[in-house]
């Protein structure tokens, strides 16, 4: 029972390093910053152009292991561990971004964008950190340090302006945090990147804002 509790306090895993999550929240920032200043169909184009850039990094690195290994060890800082064999989030990223651009209004795909990009490090970064017991492997301090700022950077849109305020806004954002809680990456195809912004863009849709 004692043994029990000890894992119960201890963090499930090794913390992300500090400097790679800000690494996410600067580049992925940049998206819907980008967004803000620049006319949709310009958006659109460069995203389209961007994320087949990237697959197209991806098919070549993955088919030449020779390729793989010099920019994997290179981009190491920068990579998950399973990221030497698989598609990087960063591609996830840049495909999700273009489908919520497509998808959604852009004041909601802007909104969705920022909750990825700084939401998901921000509860990364506090719940490895955090001890006592875990939800699906996740620290429920994390989720709370997602909506704290997802509601935050929500807050900040509305009253610049890029998104009318709406209590929607909150919804959306808490539940960015729950698709973030969820086991849902356990698939590929599923991977953060994607469903963060695309559910929780869905979901203001749904809401009316």
């Amino acid at each position: 029972m004692q043994r029990s509790l000890e894992l119960l306090d201890k963090p499930a895993a090794a913390p992300p390093p500090i400097w790679r999550r800000l690494f996410h929240m600067g580049a992925c920032s940049t998206i819907p910053l980008m967004g803000i200043f620049l006319d949709d169909v310009i958006m659109v184009v460069l995203l389209a152009v961007l994320s087949g850039l990237a697959l197209l990094v991806e098919t070549v690195r993955l088919r030449t292991p020779g390729l793989n290994r010099v920019l994997v060890r290179y981009l190491r800082p920068l990579l998950k561990e399973s990221e030497d064999r698989r598609i990087t989030g960063a591609t996830y990223i840049a495909i999700s971004a273009l489908a919520v651009f497509l998808i959604f209004d852009k004041p909601i795909a802007i909104t969705a964008l920022f909750f990825l990009a700084l939401g998901d490090p921000a509860a990364a970064l506090l719940g490895s950190r955090m001890r006592g017991p875990r939800v699906m492997g996740k620290s429920p301090w994390g989720t709370l340090a997602f909506v704290v700022v997802a509601v935050a950077v929500a807050g900040v849109l509305s009253a610049a302006g890029v998104v009318s305020f709406h209590w929607g806004l909150a919804a959306g954002a808490a539940i960015a945090a729950l698709v973030e809680l969820a086991p849902l990456n356990r698939i590929p195809a599923l991977d953060d990147n994607v469903t963060i912004p695309l559910i929780s863009a869905a979901a203001m849709t749904l809401i009316g804002i």
